[in-house]
């Protein structure tokens, strides 16, 4: 189904035909794209994007989002391979805390909060520094203790220091496997390593979504929205502060970097808006539900018309981050 299958944008400077399909090397190395045969138009070609069976759609649509929850994943498990993770396990509990005024104790591994299950220790705190400052509220803490469920009701304390809701404790930490012995630390085992990477991709899909929908519901402002440009100062603040530690520490804050921007683009890529491939699974749905397809040209003409505001849409965010950096 596929017609050609380009790295880059812009003038094609190499292509090869092989099978049907034109794999091609183009002038700027901007991402890739693959152009379907017949995508958006009728035809009575059978090797035709638009006369393949709607199985067939889905998995050529969905395809791309889910190589880029792939390369996440493998590079987070890369991650976890070289430096460890902070697990769900309670380490020590500060004195006075709210944690130790509810019961918890050393050992006890963080379940559940609130009746939602706790997976890493990143999910843990992401729940707490959420909170704003004027939050008055208990949470529902369940911990495993010695193979046993307990529920404890607790209420997070405000730290000036660093502007977060803290509740008091601090997280087991595990080595990992290929990084360097340090003493008091245990290493981790393979299939917890495999579980962290998974855990903290699953993580970053989870963030990533929360934050769509609060911009789409109101909850963050567009200001807060940054594009290419403007994350670049980021990523170069993140390589300075690396840099100053070791020529690791480096290669694995910009794997981080890249691996957070895979799962963002997978993510942007399932949105439900015409042009995107979440837009052509809403196609889809429509499809299965009607029992009969929609036209591809009128399905074409939805999705060029997206592009267009998606086009315009990025220029807007590029034009915004230029005024912020400058």
């Amino acid at each position: 189904f596929v017609e050609e299958f380009a790295i880059g944008m812009g003038l094609k400077l190499w292509g090869k035909e092989k099978n049907g399909t034109l794999y091609s090397i183009r002038l700027f190395p901007l991402g890739g794209y693959c152009k379907m045969k017949d995508e958006d138009m009728s035809s009575n070609d059978p090797d035709s994007f638009s006369n393949a069976t709607m199985p067939k759609k889905f998995a050529i649509i969905f395809a791309g989002a889910f190589m880029n929850f792939i390369l996440a994943l493998a590079i987070f498990i890369g991650i976890a391979f070289f430096s460890g993770s902070a697990t769900t396990t309670v380490r020590e509990v500060s004195e006075g805390s709210p944690a130790q005024q509810a019961g918890i104790q050393n050992g006890d591994i963080i379940y559940k909060v609130d009746g939602k299950t706790i997976r890493s220790f990143e999910d843990l705190t992401f729940k707490f520094a959420r909170l704003t400052p004027d939050t008055n509220r208990t949470f529902d803490i369940t911990v495993k203790r010695n193979g046993e469920k307990l529920n404890f009701n607790l209420k997070p304390y405000f730290d000036e220091n660093t502007g977060r809701y803290l509740i008091g404790i601090a997280p087991v930490l595990k080595n990992g496997i290929l990084a360097k012995n340090v003493d008091g630390i245990e290493k981790n085992t393979f299939f917890g390593t495999i579980r962290d990477g998974y855990f903290n991709m699953i993580f970053t899909i989870k963030v990533t979504i929360i934050g769509v929908v609060e911009l789409f519901t109101g909850q963050i402002g567009f200001e807060q929205m940054m594009g290419p440009i403007g994350i670049t100062p980021v990523i170069d603040s993140q390589y300075e502060n690396a840099m100053k530690v070791s020529i690791g520490a480096t290669i694995l804050t910009m794997l981080n970097i890249m691996a957070l921007l895979s799962a963002n683009i997978g993510v942007f890529n399932l949105l439900p808006i015409p042009a995107l491939d979440g837009g052509r699974i809403v196609f889809l749905a429509i499809e299965a539900i009607r029992g009969k397809p929609i036209s591809p040209e009128r399905e074409g003409m939805v999705h060029f018309i997206g592009f267009v505001l998606l086009m315009g849409f990025g220029i807007f965010i590029a034009f915004k981050d230029l005024i912020n950096i400058f």
